[in-house]
């Protein structure tokens, strides 16, 4: 469908400037009432002031200029029309395709009236009006190139195939073997699996150009496609006798040696191609877009690769995505430092790219480098206008350094500079985050606020939800609240240990034991690694204490819990005392 996007565009503006030029060339319109002259002055008068307002882009304006005119005769053609293309302009498509109609129908041999009421039936989606329209002006104007292509749009968009390749061949004998047609025609024939046919048309164009290696190139890879290898491999050899030098089949190579499974010449032909000064930087981008994993797997090749890179940035400087590239292969090597160094030789090209800070930031991240980090992110701020990721890292790390007051004020900044056009779920976390800091600062009301708001920007906000509903246990809030907030996550993520820990921790602090403890041995058996391990054998601890089936084990936990790290005081008096009196 992307294709009637353009399409629809030249014709519309064929309405809002051709037509124009027709009226006032009086071609043959047909006028039904006579005018006196005070009234053709008049008339003249607002309509070529519609045509001006029309110009400048004042669509309402040129239709009221217009409808004066209609006052005084309603029945002109032209008005009719232009009065129909500002329906159009002003969004009402039904009433244009009604004015247009009339227009056509006033004059049906009109070429204008007839393309114009066909692009409005385009956009309508009415495709079979359109291709009758069509039909009429290719039999009418048959020496217009344009009533062939937009027949074959048509039947190309109606799934009439056979028609489209008949009109494609009548294009021909008009204007003669064109490399649009042939490619075409081949398009059609491929989405039919007609391999014979489309070779054919290959075919064609390679004996009216002999000398085009690039169609040549176009029939071996169509063998490829085919599954006949040999006959391939033969062509693109005979292409690189009589073009050594050509990237093109260098690329069409390396496609061929990875389908036969020989990933070296695979990768071989593809740095030739890279290499290449007649491969234009689009191209070699694409080319480095789908073979970036084969590159960076060639561990044997590690030197040859990295010196591609660099050859490229010696080639194009300027070019960010070279850049990336390149610092990708970084990464993969285990080079952090030397990809950052990349990456910000990248802001120095674009100092907006947002993702270039982000990869950045992130390397610092994994890293732990906190202090880094930090400074990465003031620049980014700087530098992108308040992006609000930014804050978010950067007030996460505050958190990760226990730095709850500058993560709080981090955060605030954060909240205070959102604008309608940040995304609801960035502005979510943020208030999530908001939450656990002020939880962590005991400002109790202030965090359940900011749940609230976290909640509301996106209700399926599952942390939010999560630490809202664990926050309403551990401060004896609403539980039957908790307990409905909780109950969504775990339907959401059946199998997360931390969700299925505070769904049972919620039961617990009701009274149901029972549930409490058979959603904390889910949450056991749930658990992927050790991180959060303790706290949920502590809470497994308590329930088994307060269950009053196994107090032995519930000791166990607990001991179990605390050789795991989570070594608080709490937990440490109730192994000692064995418990607690219940």
């Amino acid at each position: 469908m992307k294709q009637w996007g353009i399409l629809t565009y030249v014709l519309f503006l064929m309405l809002l400037s051709c037509q124009t030029t027709k009226h006032i060339e009086s071609h043959g319109y047909v006028r039904k009432q006579v005018l006196t002259e005070e009234e053709q002055r008049v008339f003249d008068y607002h309509f070529y002031e519609g045509i001006r307002l029309k110009e400048e882009g004042k669509y309402k304006d040129a239709y009221e200029s217009f409808l004066s005119c209609k006052s005084i005769d309603s029945l002109d053609t032209g008005l009719i029309a232009e009065i129909a293309i500002m329906k159009l302009a002003l969004g009402n498509l039904d009433e244009a395709i009604i004015g247009m109609q009339q227009a056509v129908k006033q004059e049906p041999n009109n070429w204008w009236y007839n393309t114009n009421l066909l692009n409005m039936y385009i956009q309508g989606k009415k495709y079979d009006e359109a291709i009758t329209i069509a039909e009429f002006l290719l039999k009418k104007y048959p020496e217009k190139e344009y009533a062939y292509n937009v027949l074959i749009l048509l039947y190309k968009e109606t799934n009439q195939l056979s028609k489209a390749i008949v009109l494609y061949d009548k294009l021909e004998r008009i204007a003669g073997i064109s490399e649009r047609t042939v490619f075409e025609k081949i398009g059609i024939y491929l989405s039919n699996q007609n391999f014979k046919k489309a070779q054919a048309e290959i075919d064609k164009i390679i004996q009216k150009f002999p000398l085009e290696n690039k169609y040549k190139i176009l029939k071996a890879d169509l063998l490829m496609q085919q599954g006949n290898l040999l006959d391939a491999y033969e062509l693109y050899q005979q292409i690189l006798k009589d073009d050594p030098l050509n990237p093109y089949v260098y690329v069409s190579l390396s496609e061929y040696y990875k389908a036969v499974d020989n990933p070296d010449e695979s990768l071989k032909y593809t740095v030739m191609a890279l290499k290449s000064g007649q491969l234009d930087m689009n191209s070699k981008l694409d080319i480095l877009s789908q073979h970036i994993e084969h590159i960076l797997r060639a561990e044997g090749e590690i030197e040859e690769t990295e010196n591609l890179f660099k050859l490229l940035i010696e080639y194009y400087p300027l070019e960010e995505a070279v850049h990336g590239y390149y610092a990708a292969f970084l990464q993969h090597m285990k080079r952090d430092e030397d990809a950052v160094m990349v990456y910000e030789s990248m802001l120095n090209i674009n100092p907006a790219n947002k993702q270039t800070w982000l990869n950045i930031i992130q390397i610092y991240f994994a890293e732990q480098n906190y202090p880094a980090l930090l400074h990465t992110a003031d620049r980014a701020l700087g530098a992108t206008e308040d992006e609000q990721l930014f804050y978010l890292y950067k007030g996460l790390t505050f958190e990760l350094m226990e730095e709850y007051e500058q993560a709080l004020e981090t955060y605030l900044d954060a909240t205070s500079l959102f604008k309608p056009t940040d995304k609801a779920e960035l502005k979510s976390d943020i208030f999530t985050h908001l939450g656990d800091v002020y939880m962590k600062l005991g400002k109790t009301e202030e965090a359940f606020k900011a749940y609230e708001e976290a909640i509301q920007m996106n209700a399926g906000n599952l942390i939010a939800l999560n630490n809202y509903a664990y926050s309403l246990s551990t401060e004896k809030g609403d539980l039957q609240k908790a307990e409905r907030m909780s109950a969504k996550t775990v339907e959401r993520e059946p199998r997360n240990s931390t969700y299925l820990d505070t769904y049972a921790w919620i039961f617990y602090q009701q009274g149901n034991y029972s549930l409490a403890k058979f959603y904390i041995e889910r949450a056991i058996d749930n658990l992927k690694d050790t991180q959060g391990q303790g706290v949920i054998l502590d809470h497994y601890g308590d329930i088994l204490w307060m269950s009053k089936e196994n107090d032995e084990k519930a000791l166990e936990v607990w001991e179990k819990a605390f050789n795991s790290g989570h070594q608080t005081d709490e937990l440490k008096a109730k192994i000692e005392n064995k418990g607690w009196e219940r």
